[in-house]
Formats: C-alpha cells, sequence, structure tokens
C-alpha cells in the first residue's frame, strides 16, 4: 500500500483535530516572519548581521525578497499542537491554506542564513565578487 503523501494526509485530516498535530506538528505556530528590504548599504548589511547573533533567528531569500524569521511559538498553540483561540484566531492564520503548508512541500532559497558567520562569510563573497567585476570593468 502507497504511503500518503503530507499534502494528502492534511486533506484527508478529520475537520474537528486538523491536520496539524498528525503531520507537522504545528510548524506554522512555532515562527514569525516578516519581510525586510534588501539591504544595499553597509549599516543594513551590519544590521542584518546583528540580527543573526540572535538565537532563533533567520534571515531567508525567496525571489527577490528578504525575509527575517523568528523561532518563537504562539502562545496559544496548545500542548496538542492544536490552536486554542481556533474560532477567534487572527486572519493570517484563517487565510494560511493546509495545502501550502511548509511541511507539505519543499521550501526553495535563493538564499538562507541561520548564523552570522554564514552571513558575514556570504557577505565578504559577494564584496570580492563585486570588487572583480569593477575592477575587470575598468580595464575595457
Amino acid at each position: 500500500m502507497r504511503r500518503k503523501t503530507p499534502a494528502e494526509e492534511i486533506r484527508a485530516a478529520p475537520e474537528t483535530s486538523g491536520p496539524c498535530p498528525l503531520v507537522c506538528e504545528a510548524r506554522c505556530c512555532r515562527y514569525i516572519t516578516t519581510i525586510l528590504p534588501p539591504p544595499k548599504r553597509k549599516v543594513e548589511f551590519d544590521e542584518l548581521s546583528w540580527f543573526l547573533a540572535h538565537e532563533g533567528v533567520s534571515i531567508y531569500v525567496q525571489g527577490r525578497r528578504w525575509h527575517l524569521e523568528v523561532a518563537v511559538t504562539c502562545r496559544y498553540l496548545r500542548p496538542d499542537n492544536l490552536c486554542a483561540i481556533y474560532e477567534n484566531r487572527p486572519s493570517v492564520c484563517r487565510d494560511h491554506e493546509p495545502e501550502a503548508c511548509e511541511h507539505s512541500a519543499a521550501i526553495e532559497y535563493a538564499l538562507h542564513f541561520k548564523t552570522r558567520e554564514e552571513f558575514d562569510r556570504w557577505c565578504a563573497e559577494r564584496r570580492e565578487r563585486e570588487k572583480r567585476r569593477r575592477s575587470s570593468g575598468h580595464r575595457r
């Protein structure tokens, strides 16, 4: 017998319990994220490096959008991974489609930084590439 995919399990979950405790352990209730302006100036890169110096913070880029993610559990998530305020949950929760759950699909990032060191290394490599590009452009 073929094993169900996470998306199929979500669709088959009983309405009374919802898919979260069965499939993904309520991942979407364990972080917040916000869109960041793409860094352009040194002070903006320094600020992102500072964000990453904190536990539970990551920065990722999807397409051309930069995001700050903070691992923090919703205060209304019950121990059984169900929502204690389900009937009165915020619209961002109501609008979340179970089929779009982070658990049911592989997330693809253009960039993903979990530590300050990863980000600083990427910044140094980026500066070096730009320096080489500028110097090769001046020779023409």
